[in-house]
């Protein structure tokens, strides 16, 4: 509460409490943030907070923050807080319901709770874990709500659908029938966000042209001959992870030309798309802003040509080896995998693009630094390059990284990438004093930089920021311009680099 103190004739103070003078429903609002047994407690604060906390309209009961211990206890305290709001007409704004897979009895009681918050004007319902339980007739009557979720339940056939303001719809190891998925997203105008996840029972999504659904996120549900029948152009975000490598259709979508002009994000995982299904579907993609590809395995030579597109990620792309990029909006560029010597990536971007490559340093060799200033070859414009060094085994340390200078100044691969700011973070590595001089001898051979950002989490206490920074300044020549002195920028620095996850930044001047 936030006393107003005022001084009296009589020189006391009196306190006004302001905060509970707020109308209900802006209370209503600032305790909903809270969850319910914490928003209950505020009733120790005066009478009004304790009508305030009885009226809560986010009612949220989970099986693991009741302490009373049994099942019986927590199914009637529910029905009790449930049947007072039925009986005095309180507003239920939110109602969480999230139960132990072993808890059948609670079903005979949940549609009546259900049959409570539909008629007490819902907007958000979460169900969690209902063993064996089938959603009622009368949720899909429910005309105020607009978020459903729904977690290890049955959503049978139900000829009547009245959710004239449901917006979002997330279900999670659902069983539903694929007449009643199109029945619901065609009755459902206003449905904007669709996410199915391990779902079974349907092996197409129909999505009308009277839809208005702009975001699909489809995870391990269809089946590896599974369609989406698009029929609106609404569509602004895609994601996709078929159950199983989706072999027969490299591009799940089927629509007629023109409706995926307004997609801004793809993400789709585990696709045999390959480069020719892409090289059509990409003029469709007028749009387009942000494309991600995991573990595409089809994928060896691709052409990306987009003034909308700022953001591309490859994950696990182990086929690629050829990748133009022509995009002047380019802002992020990642890497996933191994930096093989037929991998060819270039960028073409008038923005000053960040580049990330993440990799293991059992390439992080004289022919390791080789391969990476070969691919940085292709980039221009670069800004921020970020390379993350994981270790596949963290019982061994990396007195085994080498650099031969001569061998990569014979390889005349030209000058090293120039970056502004080099970001290095390495996994779980013991360096040795031996080690960091060979990864900086390459590093440096590799991009000319003007600022170096460390992050280690070591776990042996042979590497000093003394150590770091006089290696630098021991090094005469980067490329072909003298180092001049090294700063350490930030805060008080521990000397122990390894101590713990830390962050060092240090500025070159050349």
């Amino acid at each position: 509460m936030i006393p107003v103190s005022k001084k009296s004739k009589t020189g006391q103070f009196n306190s006004k409490d302001r905060f509970s003078d707020l109308p209900d429903f802006i209370i209503h609002h600032i305790i909903s943030y809270l969850g319910t047994k914490e928003a209950y407690r505020t009733s120790v604060l005066s009478k009004r907070w304790t009508q305030i906390s009885a009226t809560n309209p986010v009612l949220e009961f989970h099986h693991y923050r009741f302490s009373r211990g049994t099942t019986a206890a927590l199914l009637e305290y529910i029905d009790i807080r449930m049947q007072k709001y039925s009986k005095e007409n309180f507003r239920i704004k939110t109602l969480t319901l999230a139960f132990p897979n072993s808890c059948i009895e609670f079903a005979c009681k949940v549609d009546e709770w259900l049959g409570i918050a539909a008629r007490n004007r819902v907007e958000k319902f979460v169900l969690t874990s209902v063993a064996d339980y089938k959603l009622p007739q009368i949720l899909f009557s429910a005309r105020s709500l607009r978020i459903l979720e729904c977690t290890k339940v049955e959503i049978p056939y139900y000829e009547s659908i009245d959710l004239a303001s449901l917006e979002s719809l997330e279900l999670c190891d659902v069983v539903i029938e694929e007449r009643m998925l199109c029945h619901i997203v065609k009755s459902c105008l206003l449905l904007k966000d669709l996410r199915l996840s391990d779902c079974s029972g349907f092996k197409s999504i129909v999505i009308p042209q009277c839809s208005k659904l702009e975001l699909l996120d489809i995870s391990e549900t269809l089946p590896t001959d599974g369609r989406v029948i698009l029929e609106t152009s609404s569509l602004k975000v895609f994601c996709y992870i078929p159950k199983h490598s989706n072999r027969a259709n490299p591009w799940p979508i089927t629509s007629k030309g023109g409706l995926l002009r307004n997609l801004r994000f793809i993400n789709i995982a585990t696709v045999d798309i390959t480069d020719e299904v892409f090289a059509k579907l990409l003029p469709e993609l007028t749009s387009l802003e942000n494309l991600v590809f995991w573990g595409c395995h089809k994928l060896t030579s691709i052409i990306i040509s987009s003034t909308q597109i700022k953001d591309i990620r490859f994950n696990d792309c182990c086929s690629l080896c050829d990748v133009l990029i022509d995009a002047p909006s380019l802002i992020n560029f990642k890497f996933n995998g191994e930096l093989d010597s037929s991998l060819c990536i270039t960028i073409r971007s008038e923005a000053s693009c960040n580049v990330s490559f993440h990799t293991l340093p059992v390439y992080l060799d004289t022919d390791g630094f080789f391969k990476l200033k070969k691919v940085l070859a292709g980039i221009n414009n670069c800004n921020v390059l970020k390379l993350l060094l994981l270790k596949e085994s963290i019982k061994n340390n990396c007195d085994d990284v080498e650099f031969d200078e001569e061998a990569v100044r014979n390889a005349d691969l030209g000058p090293p990438c120039v970056i502004r700011k080099l970001k290095l973070t390495l996994s779980s590595w013991i360096l040795s004093k031996s080690s960091l001089s060979a990864l900086l001898d390459g590093l440096f051979w590799t991009c000319h930089l003007d600022i170096i950002s460390l992050r280690v989490h070591l776990r042996s206490y042979s590497l000093t920021i003394p150590d770091l920074i006089s290696k630098l300044e021991d090094m005469t020549k980067c490329w072909r311009h003298p180092l001049k002195r090294v700063e350490v920028e930030g805060a008080n620095c521990s000397n122990l680099l390894v101590l713990r996850k830390l962050d060092v930044q240090l500025r070159l001047y050349w």
